[in-house]
């Protein structure tokens, strides 16, 4: 029997990576993280998005399920308070969503300082890396990665800064130790500096 502190390691050829797609050396690198973390399947879960996307995500995780916004940018807060006011007065999903869209599309210093999601990257690749899903505690909490896994991911992943990453958000419960690591709840948040022009991505497993 494996040990907690110990899982498993696997061969990168082992390793799936299932979800949107990425480029071939970012599911390198991921292949990598994941052997080294005794993890079998990564899921990559938001690549770059639309305004209409991000507005999407906003209403769900924010608006729905009510997640305090946690960005850079402080207008987010002030869009995702008056999308709960409309949606509380009545609303429809697509009113707030309309207003969601319009307000980001023209927030001041444009949609990239709400998200690198949404950014025009050339040499950088940015993605998401499922760590759990549900809420961040309690029953309704799936975890994609195991504790100890999520932690060797995140050791893995540290080292690859400045020279392949260029910045890496993650949940709190892991801790921060590095200026460029930020809270990213649910996920381990991507930019990988890419060699050449993100034409080719290899197609991951899509999976529902």
């Amino acid at each position: 029997m494996a040990s907690h502190l110990h899982p498993i390691r696997y061969h990168q050829a082992q390793v799936r990576v299932v979800g949107l797609p990425i480029t071939f050396s970012s599911t390198h690198l991921l292949k990598e993280l994941a052997a080294q973390a005794g993890i079998h399947t990564i899921h990559v879960t938001s690549v770059h998005r639309s305004v209409t996307d991000q507005a999407k995500t906003f209403y769900k995780k924010h608006v729905v399920e009510g997640y305090v916004p946690n960005y850079k940018n402080s207008n987010v807060a002030k869009i995702v308070a008056h999308a709960r006011h409309l949606r509380a007065k009545g609303s429809s999903q697509d009113q707030v969503m309309t207003y969601m869209v319009d307000a980001i599309e023209h927030v001041h210093g444009g949609p990239a300082s709400i998200s690198t999601h949404m950014g025009d990257h050339v040499f950088t690749e940015v993605f998401d890396v499922a760590h759990y899903c549900g809420p961040t505690s309690g029953a309704g909490r799936h975890n994609v990665m195991t504790h100890d896994q999520a932690r060797s991911f995140l050791a893995g992943y540290r080292k690859k800064i400045p020279f392949l990453i260029e910045r890496l958000g993650h949940s709190a419960e892991l801790g921060f130790s590095l200026p460029e690591e930020f809270q990213d709840e649910k996920c381990f948040h991507f930019e990988v500096k890419q060699l050449y022009d993100k034409l080719e991505q290899t197609p991951t497993t899509m999976t529902a």
